[in-house]
């Protein structure tokens, strides 16, 4: 498998996703265990619309997995992670 390209879209997204204070701490509370959404929400104290309105954009945007009903970063939510 090849090196990833790190293009402007995906420094666009990575930029999207850090000025946001609710996705970063979502990313950061999955970390690299992963956790179940009932565990982010009730971590964050977050609503079910803040955790369902931002989980699905992360989600969307290659951030986030979810895998039998657990969270997960992918590669690009890790580079999430690490940036801080």
């Amino acid at each position: 498998m090849g090196e990833k390209i790190r293009d402007r879209e995906h420094h666009e997204r990575l930029f999207k996703a850090s000025m946001n204070p609710i996705r970063r701490k979502i990313v950061a509370c999955i970390g690299i265990q992963g956790k179940t959404r009932e565990e982010v929400k009730k971590e964050l104290e977050l609503s079910d619309f803040q955790l369902k309105f931002n989980l699905d954009w992360l989600i969307s945007q290659g951030f986030v997995i979810e895998e039998d009903g657990i969270l997960k970063l992918t590669d690009d939510g890790i580079e999430l992670l690490e940036a801080g």
